[in-house]
């Protein structure tokens, strides 16, 4: 009996009672100026970058320029052989020499048919001759006018396929189609390429603009409607450690690829020299507020997927306060209303704030009150 007795006022004094307070870390909110962001990472590119690839097939027989020189739109860049097409040019031409002289036969024809109608009518008034050959006639002229027609026409197709082939024959030489550096020569003399005209035909080299520079950046589907085009953009390049360039969103795309919405942004101006392929984390700037009511991250708690905090009553008590949020950052969040700047809020630790706090329960303020300076 002395021993259960023993044990249970041992119990007693072991456990916890109700006096028993719960340590938090506790601030009162500060006002700061925050900046919203959406961090994404990409490459950089030219902004006007043209992929040039030949209209004709054929066997390249003269590079002109190499990569990463600067060239100017005319600027000859490269031959394929032109003997092909230059056959077919003068084929071309000899057929349409043939199509020409049996449309001037056939008009001859049909000058003879019409003027031997024309005779044969005046004899008809004057009963020289019957209805039947008059008839004759009318039918010799309409076959002779229908040939002359059929004439034409080919000579027209002729023409056409003339043209074509003298096109063939200039496309055989390639030009530079604007001022810029060649990005890209993927085609060494003496290769065979295939012309756009036979599936999507071979990409030959890539002449880009590098006063203009962009990052291509993936963002996630859960932050692109918070993006908008012309929202400034701050800028990492692997390639330029420590250092931080400008840019402007420019485009967002209408659909998603895997999952992810490619956001282009153009980079201001610099005198360093951007490359394509560099690498890129890009933070882009949706909002901004001055001077707002703010808390750190931490101390927010859904409920019914309502934000809330926990406050600490004049009592030591604690007290659940719905708050109206904001724009965050990476460490504090807006809040709008639900609070006064006098308030002492929970902030720690992570499990007391998110689980353990109950209403009413007593609380051990232990940490320094942070105050707005």
């Amino acid at each position: 009996m002395l021993a259960a007795a023993g044990a249970l006022v041992l119990l007693l004094l072991i456990r916890p009672g109700r006096n028993t307070r719960t340590e938090v870390s506790v601030c009162q909110p500060e006002r700061r100026d925050l900046v919203e962001s959406v961090p994404a990472s990409g490459t950089v590119r030219p902004v006007v970058e043209v992929k040039i690839s030949p209209d004709v097939s054929g066997e390249v027989v003269e590079i002109c320029a190499k990569e990463g020189d600067h060239v100017e739109a005319g600027d000859l860049i490269l031959r394929i052989r032109p003997d092909l097409y230059l056959s077919q040019v003068e084929q071309a031409s000899a057929s349409l020499g043939t199509l020409r002289a049996q449309f001037a036969r056939q008009r001859a024809e049909e000058r003879q048919a019409r003027a031997n109608h024309e005779r044969n009518q005046r004899l008809f008034e004057l009963n020289a001759i019957s209805a039947a050959e008059l008839q004759h006639s009318r039918t010799e002229l309409d076959i002779a006018h229908s040939g002359l027609q059929a004439a034409e026409f080919a000579v027209r197709s002729g023409e056409a396929q003339l043209k074509e082939a003298r096109e063939n024959l200039l496309k055989t030489t390639l030009y530079a189609p604007m001022d810029g550096i060649i990005s890209r020569m993927d085609v060494e003399k003496g290769e065979r390429v295939v012309g756009t005209s036979q599936m999507p035909g071979t990409e030959l080299f890539r002449i880009a603009d590098f006063s203009r520079m962009e990052v291509v950046a993936d963002v996630g589907e859960s932050d692109i409607v918070r993006i908008e085009t012309r929202d400034s953009v701050e800028v990492e390049i692997d390639a330029y450690p420590r250092r931080k360039f400008r840019g402007v969103v420019t485009q967002i795309a209408n659909s998603a690829k895997v999952a992810n919405f490619e956001v282009r942004i153009e980079l201001l101006p610099d005198s360093l020299k951007f490359l394509p392929g560099m690498s890129a984390a890009v933070r882009i700037i949706t909002d901004r507020r001055c001077a707002c009511m703010t808390l750190p991250l931490e101390s927010i708690f859904l409920r019914d997927k309502d934000p809330f905090v926990w406050t600490v009553d004049q009592d030591d008590k604690a007290r659940a306060v719905g708050v109206n949020t904001g724009i965050q950052d990476l460490d504090r969040i807006e809040i709008r209303d639900g609070l006064s700047e006098d308030q002492r809020v929970v902030v720690g630790p992570t499990d007391a704030v998110g689980e353990k706090l109950k209403e009413g329960q007593k609380l051990k303020p232990t940490a320094k009150i942070l105050h707005h300076e």
